[in-house]
């Protein structure tokens, strides 16, 4: 797939890996659909600076684990450009209670946020993809979603990251041939928060890659730029880790 004029649909696209990838697709042509679910200042200011650097660009506000408020998405993108191409769902964070300190809710809300933004951003944008024969679908799960690689304290969202790569794989089947499903796993990707963290767990951290060193968003949205382009590969799951699974003992 060639990416100039093409519409891109960024979930979660306000901040982090979701702005870098925004802003990496902006710069091959392509027309992005940025999404927050409250923090309209930050996309805003993506949208802004894409249009700086003479790229096309809007943002939708939108809570999407809630169906209603996907399907208006949904209904603004194809208002304004009758179509999608690459559908990037990206939305969600962490969620670290203990397995005996959460509640039924605490796992509904990690599954929310995780998984079910992604199947229902699948159900709306992944029809009109079927209906035009063509289109991308990419996920962000986790090195946490991988089944050796789960974390004690992160238990419910590896849970919902595990899911989401099951789905990842499962999708792709069921909108083959036209549409082609992939997700990445990222590993420990920089954050400026990490820099309060105390030495020994940034040295256990890093020290748990094969690089040494944290990834950075760019990192992965160039992973979305291959994934998206790649017309050859579907039902894959793009580990960007640093070499962390790879040295897992």
């Amino acid at each position: 797939m060639k990416l100039k004029d093409k519409v891109v649909v960024i979930t979660g696209s306000s901040s982090n890996i979701g702005e870098a990838t925004a802003k990496l697709f902006a710069k091959h042509g392509s027309r992005i659909v940025v999404n927050c679910k409250t923090n309209e200042e930050g996309a805003g200011r993506v949208v802004r600076e894409i249009k700086w650097e003479k790229g096309e660009a809007f943002y939708v506000k939108a809570d999407l684990s809630k169906e209603p408020e996907v399907k208006a998405f949904f209904n603004k993108v194809i208002k304004k450009y009758k179509k999608v191409d690459v559908l990037i769902n990206n939305a969600g964070h962490g969620h670290d209670k203990d397995i005996f300190e959460a509640t039924k809710e605490d796992w509904y809300k990690a599954i929310d946020d995780c998984l079910i933004t992604a199947v229902l951003c699948s159900k709306y944008f992944g029809k009109a993809m079927l209906d035009k024969k063509s289109g991308v679908i990419l996920n962000t799960s986790s090195i946490r979603g991988v089944s050796y690689a789960g974390r004690e304290g992160l238990i419910a969202y590896s849970a919902a990251k595990a899911a989401l790569i099951n789905f990842t794989m499962t999708l792709a089947k069921r909108l083959a041939p036209n549409v082609r499903v992939n997700a990445i796993a990222p590993g420990f990707v920089y954050k400026p928060m990490y820099d309060k963290f105390p030495k020994e767990l940034t040295k256990k951290l890093l020290g748990s890659t094969l690089l040494k060193r944290y990834n950075t968003v760019d990192e992965i949205a160039e992973g979305f730029l291959y994934l998206a382009t790649a017309d050859g590969v579907t039902g894959e799951v793009l580990n960007i880790d640093g070499g962390f699974l790879l040295k897992q003992e």
